[in-house]
C-alpha cells in the first residue's frame, strides 16, 4: 500500500463503516491512529488494500475492531492454591474442514480466503487453547503445500496466513513486555507521594492525601475505611470524606462480625449491614481484619487495563502479613495525626518501609500478570506450593518455575515446545522479563537503604531528581538556613500542581552549575559554612537522573564527641554521662527547631510556654530601654498593678486523730479521683492523709499526727492565699494523686523507684506549685519581680516552689520529716527540689529526649521521677473530656488576666494569651498544648509501662475531638 489512492480508499472504507453504524466514532479514531502509526496487524490487513474486494476488508476490519475491544476488558480470575487455574474451553473452528477428493483449482482460491477470515476472527477475538493452537498448525500445514500456485492473489493469501503464527509470538512479546512495564511504573512512584510531607507548612489534609496516594500506588486503591470496634458500639471512619462517626453495636451486627472470615482478605459485600454506615459508592472493596478492627480498601472504578489486581492475589500469594503491615499503619497514621503534631520524617520512614516490601511482594503480581498473558495464547495451568514442597514435573510439558522463601509458583505449559525457535523466544522472554524485575526489586532496596541514610541525617538533606529533572525524592522539609542562602524556591502550591523541575527550584545559578556538571561531570561548590553536590545517578550503565546534596555545618565538637562515645567502651562513667549528656542537648534542640518549624501554628497555642525557643525570644524582647522604663516606674504607678487578696477563708478544724481508713479513701488509687467534685477542705485533707497512709509512709517515716496536720494547713493556705482558679491546692492534690497512681502502676511492673524516692515524689507533687503567683516565669521576668531578681530569671516560680516548701518543713511545728536523719533528709530536700524544677515548662522537651533516649537497662530513678512529676503536672488535662475541659477554663482565666495586666503594664504579650475568652481561640490553644505536650509525653510513659496508660491516651484523642468540634462549629458560624 503505497499509492495516495490506497490511503484514500481506506479513509472511505472507514466512513463507509461509520455511516452504516458497524462502528462508532470511538472505533473510528482508534483505527486512524493505528494506522497513523503503523500498527502491525492492521498493516497485514491493508497490505494489499488495491487488489482485494472492499467487502473483503471491511470484514477484516470489523473482525480487528472486535479483537482490540475484547483487549481491553479486565479479566479477574482467582485461582485456589495448588489446583488447576480457569482455563478457557474452546470450540474448535467450524467451516475449515477439506474433503481433498472435493477441492479442485476452481475452488481453491475461496477456500483459502475462508480459512483466512476466520483465522483473522480466531486472532480478533484472542481465542484461547489448545484446539485452536493445534488447527491452526493444520491449516497453516496445509496451505504451505500451495505454496508453489502460479496465480499471484493465491501467492499473497498464502502469505497473509503464514504471517499469522509469527504475529502470535509477536503480540505475545508485547504483551509481556507491557504489563512488565506497567507494574513497574505502578511501583516505582510510590515513594513520590511522601513529598506531600516536604511542605513546610503540613497539615492533617496533607497526611489524608498522602495515604490515598500510596494505597494508589502500592495495591491500586482509591479509597479506605476501618472500623474500631468497642464494647458497645462501633466508630467509623472514612478517608473519602474525612470523618469519624459512631454508632451503637447491635446484637445482630456483633454476629455479623464475628462470622467475617479471619486471617484472610475478603470482599467486602454491599449486603452487609457494616456497608450501610459507610455511606458512599464503590466499585468494588475488600477487608481484612486486624484485632478488634475491620479496615475496607474501595475501588471507585472499574479499570480498563487487564493486569491483575493486587487485593485479588493476596490469598493466594501468602501476602496477608504484609497487607495488616500497612493496614495498621493507616489506622494509626489517621489516628494520631488527628492528635499529635508528628514528625514528617517518621512517616517517610514508615513509607520507605512498608513500600519496599510492596515492592518485593509486587513479583508476585508480575507472575501472575504473565500468566494470564501465556493464557492467552497456551494452554497453561498454574501451581502454587509451600517453599518446602517438591513439585513432580511430568517430561512432555514444558515449566516456568518461580521460587520465592515463602512460596513456589509453577506455570505448566501444555502446548509449549520449546525445541521450536518461537516458543522458545516466549519461554526466554518469561524468564527474562522476572530476573530483570528482580533487579529492579534489587536496585529499589539498595534506594531505600540510601534514602533512610539521609532522612535520619541531621545535617544532609537531598534532592533527587529524574532523567527528565523532576524531583523524585526529598530527605526533609528546606532547613530555612538553606532555603534563605541558596533562594530555594519549594511550597506546598508547586507539590499539589507538580512542578517540582529542578529550574523551578533551584536559582538560575545552580541551574547553571547542574546544568555544567552534567556536561563535564567535574563540578562541586563551596559556600560559607554551607556546600552542595552534584552526582550523577546510574543504572546498568544507563543514565537515570541526578541528586543534589547539601549540608549543613554541624557542631564539630558535637561530632567529634559523638564519634569517641562510640568508638570507646572504657571511658570513664563521668565522661560517658556527659558526652551523653550533650548528644541528647543537642538532639534536643535540634527536635524543637523542627518542631517549631514544621507546625508554626504552635506559637499561637499554650504549647508555645513549652519550647525554649519561643521564650528565648520573649526573653530578648526585654531591652535595656524596656528594663530602664520599669526601674523608673513611680509608686504611685506601681500601686496600679492589681493585687490580689490574702487567702482569709476560715480553715474548719483538722483533726488527723480521727481519721481512719475506710473503703471509701480507695478512690484514690483509681484514675477516676475527681478532686473538683470534694466541696469540703476537711475531704481534701483527707485525701492527701489517705495517699500517705495507705502508702505506710506514715507509719515508715514515723511522722507526727500533729506536724502532719500543720504541714497540710500550711500548704493549702499559701496555695489559696492569692486565690487563683487553677494554681491552687485543688491542683496540688491533683498532681499528688496522679503521681500515685502512676508510681502504683510502675510497682506492678518493676521496682525502680523505692518507698523512699516515692514518698518524696508524693510531698514534691502536692507542694510544686505552692505560693504560686497566678503568673508565668515570663510575667515575673518582664516586671523585674522580687522572684525574678533573687533567681536570676531562673526557673522563677520553680525555685520559689521548692524554697517555700523546704522553709515549711523547717518549721519545728510543721515539719513531718522530724524523725528521719540528716542524710535522709538531705536526700529528700535534693529530691524534692530536682522533682520541683522538673515541673518548669521550659524543660519539657529535655525531659521527653532523656526519657526517650533511656538506655535498655534503665534505673535512672532521678529521671523517672522528675519525668513522672512533668507529665502528672498536667494530669487534669488527661482526664475524662468535661473534667479536662474545667481544668482548661480554669487555666486560661489566669491567662486572661495576665494578658490584661500586660497591656496596662506595657510588657510583652504572648500571643497565645490573646482573645482566649473566645471559645474558637481557647479551643484552638488547648488542640495545640494536647497534640504537641501532653499526648507525646504521656504515649512514652504508657509504652514504657506496657501501655498500662492507654486510657490516658484515649482520654487526651476525645478531648482533642471534642475542641476540635468546638473549633468547627465557631468557625462555621
Amino acid at each position: 500500500m503505497h499509492q495516495l489512492g490506497s490511503y484514500v480508499k481506506f479513509f472511505n472504507i472507514l466512513r463507509d463503516l461509520e455511516d452504516t453504524q458497524q462502528i462508532d466514532n470511538k472505533q473510528r479514531k482508534m483505527l486512524k491512529i493505528n494506522f497513523t502509526t503503523k500498527e502491525k496487524q492492521l498493516m497485514n490487513i491493508l497490505e494489499y488494500l488495491d487488489d482485494e474486494d472492499e467487502e473483503d476488508i471491511k470484514f477484516s476490519l470489523l473482525n480487528y475492531v472486535k479483537g482490540v475491544d475484547d483487549n481491553q476488558k479486565p479479566t479477574i480470575r482467582r485461582v485456589s492454591k495448588r489446583s488447576r487455574s480457569s482455563i478457557t474451553d474452546i470450540t474448535p473452528l467450524k467451516g475449515l474442514q477439506m474433503d481433498d477428493s472435493q477441492v479442485d483449482q476452481n475452488n481453491l482460491l475461496q477456500e483459502l480466503e475462508q480459512a483466512s477470515k476466520t483465522i483473522n476472527l480466531a486472532i480478533g477475538q484472542q481465542k484461547q487453547g489448545d484446539q485452536i493452537y493445534q488447527k491452526i498448525m493444520e491449516i497453516l500445514d496445509s496451505l504451505q503445500k500451495f505454496s508453489n500456485a502460479s496465480t499471484p492473489k493465491i501467492q499473497r493469501q498464502i502469505s497473509r496466513s503464514n504471517t499469522f503464527y509469527q504475529d502470535m509470538n509477536l503480540a505475545a512479546e508485547q504483551d509481556l513486555s507491557q504489563v512488565y512495564k506497567d507494574i513497574k511504573q505502578q511501583f516505582v512512584q510510590y515513594i513520590h507521594s511522601h513529598l506531600l510531607l516536604m511542605d513546610e507548612n503540613v497539615s492533617y489534609l496533607n497526611i489524608v492525601n498522602l495515604l490515598q496516594q500510596l494505597l494508589k500506588h502500592l495495591i491500586n486503591i482509591d479509597q479506605f475505611s476501618f472500623i474500631n470496634i468497642q464494647s458497645d458500639m462501633i466508630e467509623v471512619y472514612q478517608s473519602k470524606i474525612d470523618q469519624f462517626d459512631q454508632f451503637t453495636l447491635t446484637d445482630q451486627l456483633r454476629d455479623e462480625i464475628i462470622s467475617l472470615p479471619q486471617q484472610k482478605v475478603f470482599k467486602f459485600d454491599t449486603q452487609l449491614q457494616l456497608s450501610k454506615f459507610l455511606g458512599q459508592n464503590y466499585h468494588r472493596s475488600y477487608a481484612l481484619i486486624l484485632n478488634q478492627q475491620i479496615i475496607i480498601f474501595h475501588q471507585s472504578q472499574k479499570y480498563d487495563y487487564n493486569l491483575p489486581q493486587f487485593m485479588e492475589i493476596v490469598n493466594e500469594y501468602q501476602l496477608f502479613d504484609e497487607m495488616c503491615q500497612l493496614s495498621q499503619f493507616l489506622i494509626d497514621t489517621v489516628q494520631h495525626a488527628r492528635v499529635q503534631f508528628f514528625s514528617p520524617l517518621s512517616i517517610s520512614d514508615m513509607i520507605i518501609d512498608i513500600g519496599i516490601s510492596f515492592v518485593r511482594c509486587s513479583k508476585f503480581l508480575l507472575i501472575e500478570a504473565m500468566f494470564r498473558v501465556i493464557m492467552k495464547y497456551y494452554k497453561t495451568e498454574k501451581l502454587t506450593f509451600d517453599s518446602g514442597e517438591q513439585a513432580q514435573f511430568e517430561p512432555d510439558h514444558t515449566y516456568v518455575q518461580f521460587k520465592d522463601k515463602q512460596i513456589y509458583v509453577v506455570f505448566k505449559i501444555n502446548s509449549m515446545n520449546i525445541a521450536k525457535q518461537s516458543d522458545q523466544r516466549i519461554y526466554d522472554e518469561v524468564r527474562g522479563f522476572y530476573d530483570k524485575y528482580l533487579r529492579f526489586i534489587t536496585q529499589c532496596y539498595d534506594k531505600s537503604a540510601f534514602y533512610k541514610f539521609f532522612l535520619r541525617s541531621n545535617d544532609s538533606l537531598i534532592f533527587e531528581f529524574d532523567k527528565s529533572g523532576r524531583l523524585v525524592f526529598l530527605s526533609r522539609p528546606i532547613p530555612k538556613q538553606i532555603k534563605e542562602q541558596f533562594n530555594i524556591n519549594f511550597n506546598g502550591t508547586m507539590i499539589q500542581n507538580n512542578h517540582l523541575s529542578y529550574t523551578k527550584i533551584f536559582d538560575p545559578l545552580i541551574v547553571s552549575n547542574i546544568e555544567n556538571y552534567l556536561q563535564d561531570q567535574r563540578w562541586k561548590v563551596k559556600k560559607d559554612n554551607l556546600q552542595y553536590e552534584i552526582f550523577l545517578k546510574i543504572e546498568e550503565k544507563s543514565y537515570k537522573g541526578f541528586a543534589v546534596i547539601f549540608t549543613e555545618s554541624a557542631n564539630g565538637w558535637i561530632k567529634d564527641q559523638i564519634k569517641m562515645f562510640n568508638n570507646n567502651q572504657n571511658l570513664d562513667s563521668r565522661i560517658q554521662a556527659k558526652i551523653r549528656k550533650q548528644i541528647i542537648q543537642n538532639e534536643t534542640l535540634n527536635f524543637v527547631n523542627k518542631l517549631e518549624e514544621n507546625n508554626p501554628e504552635m506559637r499561637q497555642s499554650v504549647a508555645s510556654l513549652y519550647m525554649p525557643l519561643s521564650q528565648s525570644q520573649f526573653k530578648k524582647a526585654k531591652s535595656i530601654q524596656h528594663i530602664a522604663s520599669i526601674e523608673d516606674i513611680t509608686p504611685s504607678r506601681r500601686s496600679e498593678i492589681p493585687q490580689k487578696s490574702k487567702f482569709q477563708q476560715f480553715q474548719q478544724g483538722l483533726d488527723l486523730y480521727n481519721f481512719q481508713i475506710e473503703t471509701t479513701d480507695d478512690i484514690v488509687d483509681q484514675f477516676s479521683f475527681n478532686v473538683l467534685m470534694i466541696k469540703n477542705p476537711i475531704q481534701k485533707h483527707r485525701a492527701v492523709w489517705s495517699i500517705l497512709k495507705k502508702n505506710g509512709f506514715i507509719d515508715d517515716y514515723s511522722i507526727p499526727i500533729d506536724n502532719l496536720q500543720k504541714f497540710i494547713k500550711d500548704i493549702e493556705y499559701h496555695y489559696n492565699a492569692n486565690s487563683n482558679p487553677y494554681h491552687n491546692y485543688d491542683h496540688g492534690i491533683t498532681v499528688m494523686q496522679m503521681s500515685h497512681y502512676i508510681s502504683t502502676l510502675l510497682k506492678q511492673y518493676q521496682n525502680i523507684l523505692d518507698n523512699f524516692q516515692i514518698f518524696t515524689l508524693l510531698i514534691s507533687a502536692l507542694c510544686h506549685d505552692v505560693g504560686h503567683t497566678g503568673r508565668t516565669n515570663l510575667f515575673e521576668i518582664h516586671s523585674l519581680s522580687e522572684l525574678a531578681v533573687r533567681y536570676h530569671d531562673k526557673s522563677v516560680l520553680e525555685q520559689h516552689h521548692a524554697a517555700l516548701t523546704v522553709s515549711i518543713l523547717k518549721n519545728s511545728q510543721s515539719n513531718l520529716l522530724i524523725n528521719l536523719n540528716q542524710e535522709q533528709f538531705r536526700n529528700f530536700r535534693k529530691g524534692l527540689i530536682q522533682n520541683i524544677l522538673n515541673t518548669d515548662m521550659s524543660e519539657h522537651f529535655r525531659l521527653l529526649k532523656d526519657f526517650e533516649n533511656r538506655p535498655q537497662e534503665f534505673n535512672d530513678t532521678k529521671l523517672l521521677s522528675g519525668y513522672i512529676m512533668h507529665i502528672s503536672d498536667f494530669g487534669g488535662t488527661v482526664k475524662k473530656y468535661p473534667i479536662s475541659q474545667e481544668w482548661s477554663h480554669r487555666v486560661n482565666q489566669e491567662f486572661i488576666q495576665q494578658f490584661i495586666i500586660e497591656g496596662q503594664m506595657g510588657y510583652p504579650q504572648l500571643p497565645y494569651m490573646k482573645d482566649l475568652d473566645k471559645a474558637a481561640v481557647m479551643a484552638k490553644s488547648e488542640i495545640g498544648f494536647l497534640k504537641v505536650i501532653v499526648r507525646p509525653s504521656y504515649l512514652l510513659l504508657s509504652e514504657f509501662l506496657d501501655n498500662r496508660l492507654q486510657h490516658c491516651i484515649q482520654n487526651i484523642d476525645e478531648t482533642i475531638q471534642q475542641w476540635e468540634k468546638i473549633l468547627k462549629k465557631q468557625e462555621d458560624n
